[in-house]
């Protein structure tokens, strides 16, 4: 068995009883010096608990307050390959150490260490556009091939997206999870989550029978923000539920990118208001967050080998160092509709960057 510290089987021990909500499981904490003395002083203690605790919960949870129930349970999460981390563990991340809400306890699959690396939240839409897709794509893949973690909620969509784009570039991937390691959602991630255990990280405030719930997933979206040096919102609507994210963000203080979307599509309609109102940077391309996490750029798109169509061709040869889209547009005389498009793919694919001011040049 895990040998566990006094401190933190007192966490784990508190952690069991699912009447107690997280605030409550705090106020308890805080009513004693440290955590083992909660254990320890427990049964002596109803005086000061009765606030927070019922006669018949503080009976239940006198009934459990000795070390073979304990034993028993932290075996039951080994047996199923769960490992716990506590916010007197090593390792906590030391960012929620200084937060109210900070979570208490994370059970987790994979390599823990990763919580204190360099990390981007991606998130977005559960059901992006092409458009969406490729760029969060590009986003994830270029900023794991920078030895950058990406974090997401394992979520329909741009989540799974970037989750995946990550591992298909041999990078390393943080999944935050809304429920129990025994109640994946949605069911379709199942083997995604499978894969993020063995080359990256899946944690979950939640233990592994818990079942998804609708409020789980704005409280999940703050961990998502404390665990990332900036977020970036690839595409997402305005009552998406990504603007938790967004509003975490803004109380820790975290960077706010946004990927700006055409001005009348609906999954963008979001992340343009958050750019237009200066809540989030602008987010033309990767580099963008790696030059403002000062993260070295060692990775280039590789496009020699693409083939380009017959009108990328034109696109690629009319362009002559950097050049506005409407000297492009007069020079290939292509529509405007057609010729964003096409910029838009050859940007996505590396073969040309965007620059302010709607310039272009060849990558």
């Amino acid at each position: 068995m895990q040998i566990y510290t006094k401190n933190e089987r007192a966490v784990i021990w508190i952690d069991i009883f699912d009447f107690l909500t997280t605030k409550k499981q705090g106020d308890i904490l805080a009513l004693f010096d440290e955590p083992k003395d909660v254990f320890e002083q427990f049964e002596s203690s109803f005086d000061k608990l009765k606030n927070y605790l019922t006669k018949e919960q503080f009976d239940k949870m006198c009934y459990a307050l000795n070390s073979q129930f304990l034993d028993a349970h932290i075996l039951e999460l080994e047996s199923q390959n769960v490992k716990v981390l506590t916010y007197v563990s090593d390792g906590y991340p030391k960012f929620f150490e200084n937060l109210d809400d900070e979570p208490i306890i994370f059970y987790y699959k994979g390599d823990v260490s990763l919580l204190n690396s360099v990390c981007v939240g991606i998130v977005g839409t559960r059901k992006p556009t092409i458009y969406g897709k490729q760029v969060t794509e590009k986003f994830s893949k270029v900023l794991a091939l920078n030895n950058v973690t990406i974090v997401s909620g394992l979520a329909d969509g741009v989540d799974s997206i970037a989750h995946s784009g990550a591992l298909s570039v041999g990078g390393k991937t943080i999944a935050v999870m809304g429920s129990g390691f025994n109640c994946i959602y949605p069911k379709r991630n199942f083997e995604l989550e499978k894969q993020i255990e063995q080359t990256g990280l899946v944690i979950t405030e939640y233990k592994p029978n818990i079942e998804p719930a609708q409020w789980h997933y704005p409280v999940r979206n703050r961990i998502i923000a404390g665990l990332s040096k900036a977020v970036v919102i690839t595409e997402a609507s305005l009552k998406s539920g990504t603007m938790h994210t967004k509003d975490y963000c803004l109380e820790y203080g975290i960077d706010i990118f946004a990927v700006p979307g055409e001005v009348t599509s609906f999954t963008s309609s979001g992340a343009n208001a958050l750019i237009k109102n200066g809540q989030a940077e602008m987010a033309l391309c990767p580099e963008d967050i790696l030059d403002k996490l000062n993260v070295l750029n060692a990775y280039k798109p590789q496009v020699k080998n693409l083939q380009l169509s017959f009108e990328e061709q034109i696109i690629f040869n009319a362009i002559d160092g950097e050049m506005h889209f409407d000297e492009i547009q007069m020079k290939t005389k292509l529509d405007t509709k057609t010729l964003l498009t096409l910029l838009t793919t050859m940007e996505l694919n590396g073969i040309i960057k965007k620059l302010a001011g709607n310039y272009y040049c060849k990558n």
